[in-house]
């Protein structure tokens, strides 16, 4: 079962406002708009497309988005070609990524690492980087905060980051920090302080597999190479928890270059760890409302 058709992240969808609902096994999110609705469904692997037209007249949805599963197209009638003969049709605008990186946590040590990998880590052991533990989900916020403003990238909102930290408490989640003063990397539960961070990660993790769902790194983290820290570090906590896989939550997908042009800087480093690049079926909508299909269509999504 993938993460977002789990128990924890409906939980998540739920604090943000979204209702769940169930067609079959699969989950489904909607989110009320007055009299009407928006309905998605996320990484389903068997769904029936006469069942979500139900859901769609009991809430008046504008439209219907499907992001479908690995494999889906064998258990989900007429995927993805024969979408074409449905009302359903390809989008542009995907919610979750459409293409990831998937480290296998069998394999991995230092010394499998690619050369250039290898050499940024160990350049790290030089810069009095320490790692550790804390439940500051505000001060992870506000080093993803500028991060994103470095990179150029949109902001997450701190409702959505700091609800799904805590959905996945008090066993499915953790932030994990680099920061400038000497200690040592701490187990979970630490209640240890972390002064002057430079570099930190969310992760999240369901039955065998981690998503590394967001990382943040400050200027004074880039110039000391932290990302590569942390995210061997990252490697090193899943594997102690008995994970099997870790997602690196999206890279560069020719499919949608105009969506993730941004994401080719930070490409080229997850593509630096090795592991199996994974592609999904896409993103695909229905619109129950013409007036939605119309503006959608004139703004090209």
């Amino acid at each position: 079962m993938d993460i977002h058709q789990s128990e924890l992240y409906s939980s998540y969808m739920q604090s943000l406002g979204w209702i769940v609902e169930r067609s079959g096994k699969t989950k489904v999110f909607i989110k009320k708009l007055g009299p009407f609705s928006l309905i998605k469904i996320q990484r389903p692997k068997d769904l029936d497309l006469s069942d979500v037209d139900r859901l769609a007249r009991k809430y008046r949805a504008l439209l219907v988005k499907i992001e479908p599963d690995i494999n889906a197209e064998h258990r989900i009638p007429a995927l993805p070609a024969g979408w074409l003969n449905t009302e359903y049709s390809a989008d542009n605008w995907p919610l979750l990524p459409t293409k990831s990186l998937i480290l296998d946590l069998d394999s991995p040590t230092l010394d499998s690492l690619p050369k250039d990998t290898r050499y940024e880590i160990r350049k790290t052991q030089k810069n009095s980087l320490s790692l550790g533990l804390s439940n500051d989900c505000e001060l992870f916020y506000k080093l993803l905060q500028e991060t994103m403003k470095l990179g150029g990238w949109s902001v997450p909102i701190r409702k959505e980051v700091k609800n799904l930290y805590q959905a996945f408490q008090p066993s499915n989640s953790v932030l994990l920090f680099a920061h400038l003063r000497s200690s040592s990397f701490n187990v979970p539960g630490s209640s240890s302080s972390i002064n002057n961070p430079v570099a930190a990660c969310l992760l999240i993790w369901h039955k065998d597999t981690a998503h590394y769902m967001y990382a943040a790194t400050t200027k004074e983290g880039r110039r000391l190479g932290a990302a590569y820290l942390i995210l061997w570090k990252a490697i090193q906590f899943c594997k102690k928890k008995k994970l099997k896989y870790l997602d690196l939550e999206g890279v560069y997908d020719e499919r949608y270059p105009k969506q993730t042009k941004a994401w080719l800087g930070f490409t080229k480093f997850k593509m630096g760890w090795g592991g199996k690049v994974v592609q999904y079926p896409g993103s695909y909508t229905k619109y129950y409302n013409t007036i939605v299909k119309l503006l959608f269509r004139l703004t090209g999504s």
